[in-house]
């Protein structure tokens, strides 16, 4: 099967990439900053790990953050280290983080912009003049705003890369190599040159890791469509299970967030379900595909579930409530509990799988420019190169061969006479000149002439 036509992103847009996450990063990691000051990192640590309960009347402040938030700020902080780096997993990783952080801030925007006592939004109740609420829509806005120019600059700063190694230094006061001579073409003579440089000859530089893609291995795509598609049956199997014992009602609140999110910053369970099962489904896509993007895209989804699986399963550890499946809807807890373990295993093992080599792409060298192809060659193979047989060199007695001139020569001289044969008596003519050779070689040296 044929591999698909690796594409890298550009210096130019992978740089703009990492501005731009960075910026998403100040924002989220401000947020959990506000809370360990204003809630303390003990209410802050409970809220993340869901431990509120009862204590949720004595807030003074609502909290803006949640579990997901610090896996989407690693995730983000992540980006910002692969785009100045230049490191393998740039493109990828700045692709997620772009995805993910516009999936997660867009619905904060109608949670707190439509957050009042007649419809309130956030679970916990009242907070309906509180500054807070306004700070987290106007930056959830401008988030979203950014989103959409770094969107474009990555579609438009991904490039084809043709795999062609750079051309090698020349020598140090030497001319460049006549174009043409590489594929076997003749050259004229050139006149010979003397290069003075004032520098001397530059060391040669290693592309950079994000400009030598490598294809997932066998192992990274066979974990990540069985990690990745457990977990999009789990959230299709929540969204059913709220559809059929809540109703077509409740199921629509979990999507739109309406009173049944906690912090500003929280995404609603259903919009958050919807969102794993179109990334996983894509991360599924070009893992099974060996693009060279899926190594960076499934690592992005690893580091934002690995922390809300690893927060979660130590709040309830800490509770003493993992063994506890409860009376109502023990099936349901236990199914609950078997995801926390299946993500904080898959995405261990998804994040060591990824950082480890992958397969080198070989797409092929391409064409030079202005180079024709062959008939009936592909774009982006060698070009053949022509046959010159060998010719043998100038011996003791000279060349071997005897090529033309390079003008043409003139019309043969007569042929002299040699005057009358000895001994014949006077007035004999001369004899004629003997005629040109017919079929053999031109020059002195060659078979003799036939007659």
């Amino acid at each position: 099967m044929a591999m698909p036509q690796v594409r890298v992103l550009g210096k130019g847009a992978r740089i703009t990439g990492g501005i731009f996450c960075l910026l998403f990063a100040l924002h989220t990691w401000i947020w959990v900053l506000r809370d360990i000051l204003e809630l303390e990192f003990a209410t802050t640590w409970r809220v993340w790990t869901g431990g509120l309960g009862s204590a949720a009347g004595e807030l003074t402040d609502i909290p803006a953050t949640t579990a997901t938030d610090v896996g989407l700020g690693l995730l983000q902080i992540a980006a910002v280290f692969a785009a100045f780096t230049g490191a393998w997993a740039a493109g990828g990783l700045i692709a997620v983080t772009t995805a993910l952080t516009l999936s997660y801030r867009l619905p904060v925007i109608w949670h707190a912009g439509l957050h009042s006592e007649s419809s309130p939004y956030y679970a916990l109740g009242g907070f309906f003049n509180d500054p807070a609420v306004d700070a987290a829509w106007t930056s959830c806005v401008w988030t979203v705003i950014f989103c959409v120019p770094l969107a474009i600059v990555l579609m438009a700063g991904n490039r084809t890369w043709t795999g062609q190694p750079p051309q090698p230094a020349q020598p140090y006061g030497q001319p460049p190599q006549p174009y043409g001579q590489a594929y076997g073409q003749p050259v004229p003579p050139q006149p010979q040159q003397v290069v003075i440089s004032p520098q001397p000859h530059q060391p040669y530089e290693p592309p950079l890791p994000s400009e030598s893609p490598q294809r997932p291995t066998g192992a990274h795509a066979v974990v990540t469509a069985v990690f990745l598609g457990l977990l999009m049956v789990f959230h299709v199997g929540w969204s059913l299970e709220a559809f059929s014992n809540g109703g077509g009602d409740y199921w629509l609140k979990l999507f739109t967030g309406e009173g049944t999110v906690v912090a500003l910053l929280d995404a609603s369970l259903g919009w958050e379900w919807l969102t794993l099962i179109i990334a996983g489904g894509v991360g599924v896509g070009l893992a099974l595909a060996r693009r060279v993007s899926a190594r960076g895209f499934t690592l992005g989804l690893a580091i934002l579930l690995l922390p809300e699986a690893f927060i979660a399963l130590w709040g309830q550890l800490d509770a003493g409530t993992f063994f506890e499946l409860g009376d109502a809807a023990p099936v349901a807890g236990a199914f609950g509990r078997l995801q926390v373990l299946i993500t904080l295993a898959g995405a261990v093992t998804l994040i060591v799988l990824t950082l480890r080599p992958g397969i080198p792409a070989q797409p092929g060298p391409a064409p030079a420019p202005g180079a024709a192809v062959p008939f009936g060659a592909q774009p982006g193979q060698p070009v053949p190169q022509p046959y010159f047989p060998p010719q043998p060199g100038p011996g003791p007695a000279g060349p071997a061969y005897a090529y033309p001139p390079s003008q043409p020569a003139g019309p043969p001289p007569p042929a002299q006479s040699a005057g009358p044969p000895p001994g014949a008596p006077p007035g004999t003519p001369p004899p004629p000149a003997s005629p040109p050779p017919q079929g053999g070689a031109g020059g002195t040296f060659g078979p003799p002439p036939a007659y």
